[in-house]
């Protein structure tokens, strides 16, 4: 995991997006749904944090993270909250939510399905031979090329 992000490129490069409607739906599922997921960058911190009411490691429930696919495109991804079931809780803790995201990659995993809630909210599931193994609800999001994984150069 790593929290500084290397993919060369500097923020504010691709547009964020905040609401899921008909064309970006149709674009994410043209180029990033059924990628395997090659890496991760969890960051510390998240843009959801309000001033100085940031939340502690542990009790933290919304992340920053970035998700390398296997197509060189990157989802970097706001104020996320996951779930590993839609109806439970989210998880909480910097490094569990970390650990957990690892472990599947590492296992192997595909973003597999888009999806929105009912206020138009992106969610991914992440999938292992279709089955969801991770859903998450992201508040805002922008899709980037890559060129190095995180902790390559």
């Amino acid at each position: 995991m790593n929290d500084i992000s290397t993919n060369g490129k500097g923020p504010g490069e691709a547009p964020l997006q905040y609401r899921l409607d008909d064309e970006q739906y149709e674009e994410l599922v043209d180029n990033v749904a059924g990628e395997r997921v090659m890496g991760l960058a969890l960051w510390e911190e998240s843009v959801s944090d309000e001033g100085d009411r940031k939340p502690s490691q542990e009790l933290r429930e919304l992340f920053d993270l970035d998700l390398y696919l296997e197509n060189k495109l990157l989802l970097a991804l706001y104020g996320t909250a996951m779930y590993t079931d839609p109806e439970s809780d989210p998880l909480r803790g910097w490094q569990q939510a970390g650990k957990i995201v690892q472990t599947l990659i590492n296992q192997g995993i595909w973003l597999d399905e888009i999806a929105a809630t009912e206020e138009d909210e992106l969610v991914l599931i992440l999938s292992r031979n279709h089955l969801p193994q991770l859903y998450l609800n992201v508040s805002g999001w922008t899709v980037e090329a890559w060129e190095n994984l995180p902790g390559e150069r």
